[in-house]
């Protein structure tokens, strides 16, 4: 697809629903524009995102202001394919593309993007993606040496949570987390955050999953959670939390 041909997605770039994933978008673009003004080239974009616009990051939300660019500055080219959040089908989108592209624009669906971003670092292609806050995307080489994440790490939340309870002297600490009882769709955000979360203190806490699309009850399970984090006899050491860290003030 040709800069200049419309989505079938979307009429206007007013019809995106989110403010996030369109500044994420256009701060990807500025990035790319200043490829451009160095390659004096043209620069094919591959834009991989989900159909399905329950997604925050879904093909009506990212494609709009990419086109939009595209149409407004000379010297780009964009293609785009409806990953379905499949590990299957993303991949398979990004083969397709791979030899006729310069950059990918997501994924963002993390058991997609894994895949593509090691496939990316093999082909030589950027990778830009609002998603992959999981910390299983930190380690840069050598399998995701080109992937730069817009929006972060959830490992950064990990270090912040230290900061918490060393500020207010807590050391009991439970986590409770969202994640699907069916397999087939994998791991939530939620367990992605609080997995990070776990980690950064020290993968000894009690925790609790349940699955928020089934009937829970809450009073019970937070009344559970709570009498085992107080009987653990483990309490967080803050104190080696922060030389972990090693960026304690």
């Amino acid at each position: 697809m040709s800069s200049g041909q419309a989505s079938p997605f979307c009429d206007s770039v007013s019809c995106g629903r989110a403010t996030l994933p369109w500044l994420s978008s256009m701060f990807m673009l500025i990035v790319l524009l200043a490829l451009a003004g160095a390659a004096q080239a043209v620069v094919r974009i591959a834009v991989l995102a989900p159909g399905d616009d329950s997604l925050p990051y879904s093909l009506n939300q990212v494609l709009p202001p990419v086109l939009w660019a595209a149409r407004r500055w000379p010297g780009f080219s964009v293609v785009y394919r409806d990953t379905q959040c499949s590990s299957t089908v993303g991949p398979l989108a990004a083969m397709d593309l791979k030899s006729s592209v310069d950059v990918f624009l997501g994924p963002i669906c993390p058991y997609v993007l894994a895949p593509v971003a090691r496939y990316a670092a093999v082909w030589d292609l950027p990778l830009l993606t609002p998603g992959g806050q999981n910390d299983n995307f930190d380690t840069k080489d050598p399998q995701y040496r080109l992937l730069t994440r817009m929006n972060g790490s959830y490992s950064q939340i990990g270090l912040i949570f230290v900061r918490v309870l060393s500020n207010f002297n807590w050391k009991i600490v439970a986590l409770v987390l969202h994640n699907f009882e069916d397999q087939s769709l994998g791991h939530s955000n939620c367990y992605f955050t609080m997995g990070a979360v776990y980690r950064s203190l020290g993968r000894s806490q009690v925790h609790k999953v349940f699955d928020e699309t089934n009937e829970v009850d809450y009073i019970e399970l937070v009344k559970e959670i709570a009498s085992q984090a107080r009987g653990h006899s483990r309490n967080i050491n803050l104190a080696q939390l922060f030389k972990l860290d090693g960026n304690a003030s």
